[in-house]
């Protein structure tokens, strides 16, 4: 009777979706988002979290890898996943699987933009060792979350 229960998030409406997740790029061509993470509410997810990329066309994600496995789900677009320098097609209705500490990229070849629901190990937060860098990421080309706050910190 005397215990507290804490009321747990439970739906998250895109309106609350956070920006500037690593692959996000400083030019918007690239947008990265936030849905269930402990960011975002989601205190006590333990094992899983989720996103949503979209890739302009023309675009690509920057070449990263992570230490946990991740899946995509294509909601529309076309485009390519590289994995380790090999380039396979994908369209809407995909699911893409990367391995852990695979390198990686998503490519936009079609007239659409790519719309990605990505789903990847809890890892993807920085409540883990950090390793190789800062970052739960390894990115290898393009702008980082991290240089996302340093320019809106100058501006």
């Amino acid at each position: 009777m005397g215990e507290t229960t804490t009321k747990r998030r439970v739906v998250i409406s895109p309106e609350q979706f956070l920006d500037g997740s690593p692959m996000q790029q400083d030019d918007r061509s690239v947008r990265d988002l936030k849905l269930v993470y402990p960011e975002t509410g989601f205190e006590d997810a333990s094992t899983l979290c989720l996103g949503l990329v979209e890739i302009d066309p023309g675009h690509h994600s920057p070449l990263h890898r992570h230490k946990c496995e991740e899946v995509y789900y294509v909601v529309k677009g076309s485009g390519e996943i590289e994995v380790e320098g090999e380039r396979h097609p994908f369209g809407p209705g995909s699911a893409i699987f990367n391995r852990p500490n695979t390198i990686h990229r998503v490519w936009n070849t079609g007239d659409e933009t790519v719309q990605l629901v990505v789903v990847g190990g809890v890892m993807f937060v920085p409540l883990w060792p950090q390793w190789p860098t800062d970052s739960p990421y390894e990115v290898f080309e393009g702008t980082t979350a991290d240089q996302h706050r340093a320019s809106e910190g100058a501006s």
